[in-house]
């Protein structure tokens, strides 16, 4: 007996023969399917490390930036709102009791190099008191580059002249610049003219935005910035022993109203919960199409079981236990996910290049300037992959599997199908999507949870689920509805595409599910940017009613020092069509822990010509003027919501004078800033910040006026000396919506890899399908079928499926829509949307996506027509 169960033990072949013949032989068998479910898995694992690189790089770039600038300093002191004035600093030596002192300007500026105009960090600091902070390697400037003696003398020498500045190495490569070319800083209204004394090499400083750094003399600086008397902060590097945390308390506690002290990486972590909102919902977007190669996984392991149950039942007749037909199925899954994220990886760090420049232009737009860059697949990213990827894969089997294990193995062996189930009504996925629905109306009316949208991102994944379990309710009622209209409009072919279809419900829902879910989104998202770009434009329409627009010379909202001139002004005002001039101010600070802009205009222009959009109260023209008698404040909505504020209320803002209060007179509509903006009379801003000119103006003129003949007029009266830009109302409308289509290109880049990926889907099922009834395609060509007829049938079957998921996905995209815009984009960025329907759009769409599954079904219908063929040889 003993001799006989160890014979029998080693007949029983081991997990490994087993998994091979059973798992892996198939999965060689079927390359296509195979290699199909591979690839969605890899896509949807590549995008979601090709975002999570983007969205590492944007805070990346500036935290490089941020380390190479602070250097070796421990502190920094900084005026709340404004510049730190030097007459301040006479009386706080008591500084140097904890470590050395350095006065820096810095600011992002525009560098007029001749042949191009380049966004630079400018750097102005006293070079006997900032060596021991920064380092500034000096390069010559022949091709090797050799580094020179970096002594201080060396750096007085080429920082003398108040007209001279060090330039990177790599940026006097990139236009051709050597030590003694002329350069020029346009700073406002004005052109500041440059002489390049010394190259610096790749270290410290120089690193910032890609080697875009330039060196002054902090006098120098204070000069060609109009900004003589101040300082942009104070850098404090601390005496060895000195504890940063007990110096922070201490020098705090001691510095006078106005000023305050902070670690530089703070503004890092500032940055970062600006940028968190942004990262969450392009993280969110990103897993849709992760979600779909799981739709996949789902369908592959399905279809392996269906296709498997006869030997599924001889391994159960043979002994083989529930748990062992389990694993077999999730082995499945694993080597795919395994293969699918070990491709993923290295394909999301090759979809990063196109996802970083989608995304580093929104943040440079809206946030931060820094320079973009891919950064490395690293261990931890690499990890990302794998540990989002097969988890979810597993999940993704976890039910085929089960179900695997669960059927009988007599029936199994036999081949029992259970027709009957497939002529019944799906109750119990219809029921799992009406309580997911319901699930997603009450997560939807969660409040934010830290700032972040999450309960409407989870109602968002409530109702992509719901959907998926609705459709086999949709196919059903497409079975039992639509046969006679099929073979009306299609001929027999459209009756036997029916009857295939019906015949295949379980098994077309899953990978019919992913494509709905892939289109409900791009209904969705086509919705919310429709509806968005609507009433940007509107706002745009109603808000700019100025003629003219007036800017200083600067390259975006990242380069923001300096402002119009009085004599600019003047010269503007003197024309005999401008009615009335208004200029913005704005400044960054901090409120409630989070940076915010406080601005300043003309509010008696503002209630004579402006058309600010108010939300409360209705009569804002009253507000602005009761604000400007009082010193009071009006403020955008995205300040509103995230603060919790409403008219009436009072906010207290940090000033260089000291914290101070205001009244918040009125709430209005704003889409240019989602951090929050407060906006004073400019008296009253005088009165609290330090004085300053606008960096715009807009110009209101008289109504018989020509704005394109103003414009050339005002041109010409300013001369080529005076760099600004003049724009009509007209254009710099256009300029809106280009920035704004610009914004969403990497949301719609997100929806057309899920799209694609499940339209591979849908191919693959078809060809599944194909390989099932082979024998049945077979008998229809020797009843006298043409190959021609076999593949307008998989083809037909292919539109079918189209149109059933695109009318799904209408329905389940205006859902989402709905999350979308009135919760999620609430909540993430304080913007009130009004809800437009794009017809013309969801048209096209819906005749696109019918044509896509046509042309995806093109392969599986010539494969089954070579099927059948074989076939016909076989029979012969």
């Amino acid at each position: 007996v003993r001799g006989a169960a160890g014979s029998a033990r080693h007949a029983r072949p081991d997990a490994v023969t087993l998994f091979r013949a059973f798992i892996v032989r198939p999965l060689r068998r079927q390359p296509l399917r195979t290699a199909a479910t591979i690839s969605s898995l890899a896509v949807g694992v590549g995008v979601v490390v090709a975002i999570q690189l983007a969205n590492a790089s944007s805070v990346n770039g500036f935290a490089t930036a941020l380390n190479a600038v602070a250097g070796q300093t421990s502190l920094e002191i900084t005026a709340d709102g404004g510049s730190v004035d030097e007459a301040r600093l006479a009386g706080m030596e008591w500084l140097r009791e904890y470590g050395r002192v350095s006065p820096v300007i810095d600011a992002d500026v525009l560098l007029d190099v001749g042949a191009a105009t380049e966004t630079v960090r400018l750097l102005g600091v006293d070079i006997l008191r900032d060596r021991p902070f920064r380092d500034y390697p000096l390069v010559d400037d022949r091709p090797d580059g050799a580094e020179l003696n970096e002594t201080t003398d060396n750096f007085l020498n080429r920082l003398t002249d108040p007209q001279s500045v060090m330039l990177t190495r790599r940026f006097g490569d990139r236009h051709g610049l050597a030590i003694g070319a002329e350069v020029a800083l346009l700073i406002g209204d004005r052109t500041v003219p440059l002489s390049v004394t010394g190259l610096l090499g790749a270290d410290g400083p120089a690193q910032v935005l890609d080697g875009n750094f330039a060196l002054m003399d902090i006098a120098a600086a204070q000069w060609a910035m109009d900004s003589v008397g101040y300082v942009d902060r104070v850098d404090l590097r601390l005496r060895d022993g000195v504890a940063v945390v007990d110096a922070e308390q201490v020098i705090a506690s001691r510095l006078p109203a106005g000023l305050s002290v902070r670690r530089p990486s703070s503004r890092g972590t500032e940055v970062e919960r600006m940028l968190r909102a942004f990262h969450f919902n392009l993280t969110s977007l990103s897993l849709i199409a992760l979600l779909v190669g799981l739709f996949l996984v789902y369908n592959t392991v399905s279809v392996s079981v269906i296709t498997r149950r006869a030997e599924v039942g001889l391994l159960r007749t043979a002994g083989a236990t529930r748990g062992t037909i389990v694993a077999l199925f999730l082995g499945e899954a694993a080597v795919l996910a395994l293969i699918g994220c070990a491709i993923g990886a290295p394909l999301g760090w090759l979809m990063a290049h196109g996802a970083v420049g989608l995304t580093s232009s929104t943040v440079s737009q809206f946030w931060i300037a820094s320079a973009a860059r891919v950064p490395a697949l690293d261990l931890p990213m690499i990890a990302l992959a794998f540990g989002v990827g097969v988890p979810l894969a597993l999940v993704a089997a976890a039910a085929p599997a089960l179900e695997a294990a669960s059927v009988p193995p007599l029936a199994a062996v036999r081949g029992d199908r259970d027709v009957e189930a497939r002529a019944r009504v799906p109750w119990r996925p219809l029921l799992a999507a009406g309580a997911l629905f319901l699930l997603g109306a009450w997560l939807a009316s969660w409040p934010p949870v830290g700032g972040l949208p999450l309960g409407g991102m989870l109602a968002a994944l409530a109702v992509v689920l719901g959907a998926a379990f609705l459709m086999p309710a949709v196919l059903f009622v497409f079975r039992q509805v639509a046969g006679r209209s099929m073979g009306r409009w299609f001929g027999v072919e459209g009756r036997l595409a029916h009857a295939n279809l019906g015949s295949a419900i379980p098994r077309l829902s899953i990978s019919v599910a992913a494509l709905g879910v892939s289109l409900a989104m791009m209904v969705a998202i086509a919705v919310m940017v429709g509806s968005f770009r609507e009433t940007v434009a509107y706002w745009v329409g109603q808000t700019l009613q100025a003629d003219l627009f007036v800017s200083a010379a600067r390259g975006g909202p990242v380069a923001r020092r300096g402002g119009l001139s009085e004599e600019t002004e003047a010269i503007l005002r003197a024309h005999p069509a401008v009615m009335a001039i208004d200029g913005f101010i704005g400044v960054e600070t901090r409120y409630d822990g989070s940076l915010i802009t406080v601005g300043a205009g003309r509010f008696d222009v503002l209630r004579e010509h402006g058309a600010l959009q108010f939300k409360a109260p209705a009569d804002g023209r009253a507000a602005l003027a009761r604000a400007a008698e009082t010193g009071g404040v009006v403020v955008t909505e995205s300040f509103s919501l995230k603060h919790g504020v409403a008219p009436g209320d009072r906010i207290t803002l940090p000033t260089p004078r000291g914290p101070a209060t205001f009244e918040v007179g009125a709430i209005y509509f704003d889409y240019s800033n989602d951090r929050g903006i407060v906006v004073m009379d400019d008296a009253t801003f005088a009165r609290h910040f330090d004085a300053r000119r606008p960096a715009g103006l807009t110009l209101y003129l008289r109504p018989d006026a020509d704005p394109d003949a103003v414009q050339d007029e005002l041109r010409a009266a300013l001369g080529p000396d005076r760099r600004v830009f003049i724009t009509t109302n007209r254009a710099l409308r256009a300029t809106v919506l280009e920035i704004f289509d610009s914004t969403f290109a990497i949301t719609w880049a997100l929806e057309a890899i899920a799209i694609a990926v499940a339209m591979f889907g849908i191919a693959a099922t078809l060809l599944t399908l194909a390989l099932e009834r082979r024998r049945e395609i077979t008998m229809l060509r020797l009843a006298g079928a043409e190959r021609r007829h076999v593949r307008r049938m998989v083809v037909i079957e292919a539109v079918v499926l189209g149109a059933v998921t695109q009318g799904v996905g209408l329905v389940v995209g205006l859902a989402l829509s709905l999350i979308l815009i009135y919760v999620i984009n609430v909540q993430s960025f304080g913007w009130t949307i009004q809800f437009h329907l794009p017809v013309v759009f969801l048209a096209q769409s819906t005749v696109a996506v019918i044509g896509a599954t046509a042309l995806a079904g093109l392969w599986p219908a010539r494969l089954a027509a070579d099927f059948a063929l074989a076939g016909l040889r076989e029979e012969a």
